[in-house]
């Protein structure tokens, strides 16, 4: 019994992890961002330069590199001290619905 016991929770371990949500912080602005080009990535009406050490991540929480983006993304970001692009996260469309935390 306690073989089928574990087993189960061995096999239910990835429902489980893949239900998690995202930890997003509050403060991340939502935009719509373009392919970065060149170490720019404009962000609405604003272009900023990715900082050294930049994140992008996709929908599903993996680290992106910036020529793997081809398209237009809804996302969240936030910048450095020195108002560079530091985090990305690009939003599923189950984010993009959620209303934005207050700020």
């Amino acid at each position: 019994m306690r073989i089928s016991t574990a087993l189960f929770l061995l096999m239910c371990c990835p429902a489980i992890a893949w239900a998690q949500l995202r930890a997003i912080p509050p403060d991340a602005i939502k935009a719509k961002m373009q392919p970065p080009r060149d170490g720019l990535v404009e962000m609405g009406k604003h272009v900023f330069r990715l900082a050294p050490g930049a994140h992008i991540r996709s929908t599903d929480n993996r680290i992106m590199l910036p020529v793997m983006i081809t398209s237009e993304q809804v996302v969240r970001y936030r910048l450095d001290a020195n108002g560079d692009l530091y985090r990305v996260w690009i939003l599923s469309p189950d984010e993009i619905d959620l209303p934005a935390p207050k700020q």
